[in-house]
């Protein structure tokens, strides 16, 4: 098998595993599908790149969210900010609906929560739950120790908790 086969079989089995989780944890940071896809095809042509370069990440999942961590806060940055009457105009509302809180949680209406987190909690109930990330990969992501991670994300399930009970 050559190398540029093995390169592409290679990629194309890094995009079946890891795409579609990607795109969620990019439109879960921005809202937005168009740019969620943008940003997840962006990463992937880095990622065919370093390959035909014959450079390959040591840790392909913590290279791939790294790189759309930096790609979405790269968006906002540019991202020009709009005023609650511009968000209405697009159509955005805020969720009215009530969420119980109970032992089986309905993800879509758990990440509409944590709106209300601080970006700190939401970025890691999303990793953690949406993702299915690791206490340790989501660590090595953030180069955080991995007691910090499992302290928030006890703190964000127990915000997330009170918020429940006072609704």
């Amino acid at each position: 098998m050559s190398n540029d086969t093995q390169n592409r079989s290679q990629f194309l089995d890094i995009y079946k595993k890891y795409s579609d989780e990607l795109f969620r944890y990019s439109f879960f940071k921005t809202a937005n599908r168009d740019v969620s896809l943008e940003i997840v095809q962006e990463v992937f042509m880095k990622v065919w790149s370093a390959f035909d370069r014959g450079e390959y990440p040591d840790n392909i999942k913590a290279f791939l969210y790294t790189s759309v961590r930096n790609a979405i806060t790269d968006w906002y940055r540019k991202k020009k900010p709009l005023s609650l009457d511009g968000l209405q105009e697009i159509g955005f509302d805020a969720p009215a609906e009530e969420v119980s809180y109970s032992d089986k949680f309905d993800v879509e209406k758990i990440l509409e929560k944590t709106n209300d987190l601080e970006e700190m909690y939401r970025e890691i109930i999303i990793l953690r739950f949406v993702n299915d990330l690791s206490v340790k990969e989501i660590a090595k992501l953030l180069n955080e120790r991995e007691n910090n991670i499992s302290v928030r994300i006890h703190r964000a399930i127990d915000k997330l908790k009170k918020q429940y009970n006072n609704k």
